[in-house]
C-alpha cells in the first residue's frame, strides 16, 4: 500500500474529516449504477475483462531477465503517458476556451456531429410529435441492451451485398419522423421495481397510442411537447400529447378553449404554470401570426411561455434553422466531452457559454465536403435530437462512458480523465503522484490567488473532481477487485462529471384541509365544496377543497435562520399543529364561503397520518377535516367571494371536466374509503 503524500492528506482530511476508527484515507460509496459492457454491474464486468490486480514489481525468470514488453504494453503505456499530460494541463486551465480549443475544435466538432446524426438516424426513440406511428415508448429503461443488440447488427450486409452503416441513405428529416424506428426496446435482467412500475406506466400509454392515428408532424406539435416535456419524463408525456392533439389538433382550436378545458387536459402532469403560459401563447399566435407558429427564434420568444431553450428547439427541429439547444442532458454530454467541472444547472452552463460549445457541434463542417452534399452532417433538428437523446440513453447520469455502441465513447474526456487518475494513485511512480497531487492541492486551497480562472468550470472545480474520482476509484477497486484498474478508473471518471448540484432543502408548509360533501336539491350525486385558488402563485387557478395554512418553514426561524436553512441539506423538522388551531383557522376561513350556521358545523378531524404532496420546490402536510351535511343545499353551482376568488359545489364528474390536481385527488380518494 501507498504512502499518501503530505500535500494529498492534507487536501484530503480538509474535505474529509477522519475519525481514530478509520484506517484507510479511503471513501467507500455503495455502486449506484450500471457499469461496463452491456450495462452490467461493476462487480460483473469481470466476466467479460481480465482481472488486474494492484501495481505490482514484474516477476522474474530463472535466469534473472525480464522480458521486453508487449506490442499491447507499450501503446497502453503510451496511452497513459498522454492522459497523464492531459490530466496536467486540465487541472491548470485557466480560462475556459482550453475546453473548446482542446476538445471541440472543427475536426473533431465534425467528427462529433456525424457520429451523432448516423446514430440517431439508426436508434432515435419513436415518438408521437415526431410523427411517428405508434406503438410508443418514451422510456429509456433498458435502453443499453436494445442499442446494443442493434448496434451489433451495423456494419453487415444486407441482401444485395449492400452495407448497413445506419445513415438511412440520406434522407430528409422529415422522412425520419414518418419511419419507424428500428430498436425494439429489452429489459436489463438487474431492471429494478420502480423501473418495472415504470414500463407498466408506459404500457398502458402505448394502449392508448395504438387506437389513436398518427398526428402529422407539425412546429405546432413540436411546441406542445417541448412545453409538456419540460420536468416531465417522456414517457409520462406520450399519452397527454396524444389526448391534447385530439381535442385542440391547431393553434386556433387552443386559442378557442376555455380554461377550464385546458386544465383539463393538463391534469396530473403538474407545473399548471405551464398550460396557463400555452394557452395564453396560442391566442398571441392566433392574434399576431394569423395562427402560424413563428419560424425564428426572435419571433418565437415573443410568444408567452417560450423562452430560449423552447424558441431554439421549435426553430431547429420544426424549420431546420442553425441554432443549438441545451437543456440539462446537453450539458451532461458536453461537460463529459470538454471535461468542465460544473453541474448541469450553473447559469454559465445552460444559460451562457454552454450554448457556445453545443453551437460548434450544430455548425461544424468538413473542411473537405461540400456543405450542401456532405448528408452525414443532418440537419440541426437532428443534431440537437440527437444530444438530448443521447444524454437521455448512453450518457445519462448512469452512463459508463465505456459502452462501445455509445457514439462519442472516444471522444469523452471524462473517461481519459479517470484513467489518468486511477494509473496516478495507483502508480509506484511516485515523482508523477506527488506532482499531480501537489497542482491538485494548489488549485483546492487557492494558492494561486492571483491566477485566472476557467469560467465555465465552479471554482476549484477541477481539484473537487479530481478528489471524488480518486475516492471513487478506491471504493469501486475496494468493491470490485477482479476488474481491471483502467475499466474502474474510466467509469469512475464519466461518473463523476458533471459534478452535483448543490442541494437545498424544500419549503414545508402544513396546511388544514375541510372537505365537506352534501347533496344539491334534485340531485343524488354527491357534491363536494371547492374554491379556486388566486391567478397568480402556485397551482394559480386551480380548484380545490378549502384550506388554510396554518406553519410555514418560511416564516418559522427568521429571515437570517431561513436563509442558512435553504442552504442546508438536511430535512426540515415539521411540527404538529394543535387540531383545536387547526380547526379555528378552517371555521374562519369556511364563514366566507358559507353561511355561518354551516360553515361551523362541527367536522370530523382523521387522525391518521397527514397526506404529503411534494412539488419541486414545497412539501404540503395535510391535516383532513371532514363533514357530511345531510340537509340539501340549494345553491348556485358556482359564485364569488368577497375577495374575489371562486367557490362552487362539484360532483367527480364536474372535477374531471375543470382538471383537478394530483393532490386533491389523494385527499378524495383518503375521505371516501373512510
Amino acid at each position: 500500500m501507498r504512502i499518501v503524500s503530505f500535500v494529498h492528506f492534507t487536501a484530503l482530511t480538509a474535505r474529509h474529516p477522519i475519525s481514530h476508527s478509520h484506517k484507510f484515507l479511503t471513501i467507500r460509496r455503495p455502486l449506484q449504477r450500471q457499469f461496463s459492457d452491456n450495462s452490467l454491474p461493476l462487480q460483473m464486468a469481470s466476466s467479460s475483462v481480465k482481472a488486474e490486480a494492484a501495481p505490482r514489481k514484474r516477476s522474474s525468470n530463472s535466469n534473472n531477465t525480464s522480458s521486453p514488453p508487449s506490442r499491447a504494453e507499450k501503446k497502453q503505456k503510451s496511452g497513459a503517458s498522454s492522459d497523464i499530460e492531459l490530466l496536467q494541463t486540465w487541472i491548470k486551465h485557466d480560462n475556459h476556451t482550453y475546453h473548446v480549443d482542446t476538445f471541440l475544435t472543427a475536426s473533431q466538432a465534425y467528427q462529433i456531429r456525424t457520429r451523432l446524426v448516423s446514430w440517431y438516424r439508426a436508434n432515435r426513440r419513436q415518438l408521437p410529435w415526431r410523427g411517428d406511428p405508434g406503438p410508443y415508448d418514451g422510456s429509456t429503461v433498458g435502453y443499453a441492451a436494445s442499442a446494443s443488440s442493434t448496434a451489433s447488427s451495423k456494419g453487415k450486409k444486407k441482401k444485395g451485398g449492400k452495407k448497413d452503416d445506419g445513415s438511412n441513405d440520406g434522407k430528409d428529416i422529415r422522412s425520419f419522423f414518418g419511419g419507424a424506428s428500428k430498436v425494439k426496446r429489452q429489459k436489463t435482467t438487474n431492471e429494478s421495481e420502480e423501473e418495472k412500475k415504470e414500463e407498466s406506466n408506459v404500457q398502458s400509454s402505448m394502449e392508448v397510442k395504438e387506437e389513436s392515428n398518427t398526428i402529422e408532424f407539425s412546429a405546432y406539435g413540436v411546441w406542445v411537447s417541448e412545453i409538456m416535456l419540460q420536468q416531465t419524463r417522456v414517457e409520462a408525456v406520450i399519452k397527454y400529447w396524444i389526448k391534447w392533439m385530439d381535442s385542440f389538433p391547431t393553434v386556433h382550436s387552443l386559442a378557442n378553449a376555455t380554461p377550464e378545458e385546458v386544465n383539463a387536459h393538463w391534469a396530473g402532469l403538474g407545473f399548471y404554470r405551464r398550460a396557463r403560459l400555452l394557452h395564453a401563447g396560442a391566442k398571441r399566435v392566433v392574434d399576431e401570426y394569423g395562427g402560424i407558429v413563428p419560424n425564428t427564434v426572435d419571433e418565437l420568444m415573443k410568444v408567452e411561455g417560450i423562452g430560449r431553450y423552447t424558441a431554439s428547439a421549435i426553430a431547429s427541429i420544426a424549420y431546420g434553422v442553425e441554432v443549438p439547444v441545451v437543456d440539462g442532458n446537453v450539458c451532461r454530454v458536453l461537460s463529459r466531452l470538454t471535461g468542465i467541472a460544473n453541474h448541469i444547472k450553473a447559469p454559465v452552463m445552460k444559460d451562457d457559454l454552454g450554448w457556445e460549445l453545443a453551437e460548434k457541434i450544430v455548425k461544424a463542417r468538413s473542411s473537405s465536403a461540400s456543405t450542401k452534399a456532405d448528408d452525414k452532417l443532418g440537419t440541426p433538428g437532428e443534431v440537437n435530437q440527437a444530444l438530448m437523446e443521447l444524454g437521455a440513453t448512453y450518457c445519462s447520469p448512469a452512463g459508463s462512458g465505456i459502452d462501445a455502441n455509445d457514439p462519442l465513447v472516444e471522444f469523452y474526456v471524462s473517461t481519459r480523465l479517470g484513467r489518468a487518475i486511477g494509473h496516478v494513485t495507483n502508480s509506484e511512480d511516485g515523482a508523477t503522484r506527488d506532482r499531480i497531487e501537489e497542482l491538485v492541492a494548489k488549485g483546492a486551497f487557492g494558492i494561486d490567488k492571483n491566477k485566472s480562472r476557467c469560467r465555465l468550470c465552479e471554482l476549484n472545480g477541477a481539484s473537487n473532481a479530481f478528489y471524488s474520482i480518486s475516492d471513487r476509484i478506491a471504493a469501486d477497486l475496494l468493491t470490485s477487485p477482479n476488474v481491471k484498474l483502467e475499466t474502474v478508473s474510466a467509469i469512475a471518471g464519466h461518473a463523476c462529471l458533471p459534478i452535483p448540484p448543490p442541494k437545498k432543502a424544500k419549503r414545508e408548509e402544513v396546511l388544514a384541509v375541510a372537505v365537506i360533501s352534501s347533496r344539491i336539491a334534485d340531485h343524488d350525486q354527491l357534491r363536494w365544496l371547492m374554491v379556486k385558488r388566486p391567478s397568480e402563485g402556485l397551482l394559480a387557478g386551480q380548484w380545490e377543497f378549502p384550506n388554510v395554512e396554518v406553519w410555514t418553514s418560511a416564516k418559522a426561524d427568521g429571515k437570517k435562520e431561513k436563509k442558512d436553512k435553504a442552504k442546508s441539506k438536511a430535512a426540515i423538522e415539521v411540527p404538529i399543529i394543535d387540531p383545536t388551531k387547526r380547526s379555528k383557522a378552517l371555521d374562519s376561513f369556511i364563514s366566507g364561503i358559507l353561511d355561518e350556521p354551516i360553515a361551523k358545523k362541527k367536522r370530523k378531524q382523521i387522525k391518521d397520518a397527514p397526506i404529503t404532496h411534494i412539488f419541486s420546490h414545497v412539501c404540503h402536510t395535510m391535516w383532513i377535516e371532514y363533514n357530511h351535511l345531510d340537509e340539501d343545499i340549494a345553491l348556485n353551482k358556482r359564485w364569488k367571494l368577497e375577495n374575489g376568488r371562486e367557490a362552487g359545489w362539484m360532483s367527480e364528474d364536474d372535477m374531471k371536466d375543470v382538471g383537478i390536481t394530483s393532490g386533491v385527488h389523494k385527499i378524495l380518494a383518503k375521505v371516501k374509503i373512510m
